[in-house]
């Protein structure tokens, strides 16, 4: 008797397991961001210094987010200060920086990353132009690390809805000035 009630028990948590799945495999669940609170985001966590090659301290400050409708793709812009030596004298540049990057998403901590960022414009005054490229290398070095470390927004653990999808990325698309991500199974 006690046999067959374990089995009839086991068997109800597989069938329910089972028409959860089912259930829930075909549901989708949209988030949707605005440019400010992708700003706001970024904003909280700058500004930043990173020194690079012992000869670049590089200062990234007020970011910018612009959503363009029908990308998959995010484009931010951010202040940045250049500490260079030139010779032997150290010379502070600023300028703005102007870059586009995919959507990555780390289920496990639900937090979405800008990934792949490219470089769409870049100037910094008073920097003399055979050195442009080279610093735009670097540039894109500092993006890359920065986005990979910091993600420009995080599924909040309070809200029962954001703390259930921690699921797979499906989509990311941006529709009526919003950053559009669907997640599902």
């Amino acid at each position: 008797m006690r046999k067959g009630v374990i089995i009839f028990l086991v068997a109800l948590l597989v069938t329910a397991g089972g028409g959860a799945y089912y259930y829930l495999r075909g549901l989708d669940h949209r988030l949707r961001f605005s440019q400010q609170q992708l700003q706001q985001k970024l904003a909280a966590k700058l500004p930043l210094t990173k020194t690079y090659l012992a000869i670049f301290d590089v200062t990234l400050d007020r970011p910018r987010v612009v959503l363009k409708e029908g990308s998959d793709r995010v484009n931010a812009g951010l202040d940045v200060t250049l500490n260079i030596r030139l010779g032997n004298q150290a010379q502070p540049l600023g300028g703005s920086l102007d870059a586009s990057g995919g959507i990555r998403y780390v289920p496990e901590r639900g937090e979405l990353f800008l990934t792949d960022p490219v470089i769409e414009r870049s100037s910094l005054q008073g920097l003399p132009e055979k050195y442009a490229e080279k610093l735009n290398g670097v540039l894109a070095r500092v993006l890359a690390d920065y986005y990979a470390d910091h993600p420009i927004y995080r599924l909040s653990t309070d809200d029962p809805k954001q703390a259930a999808v921690r699921w797979v990325l499906k989509q990311v698309v941006v529709e009526d000035g919003e950053l559009v991500v669907t997640l599902g199974l």
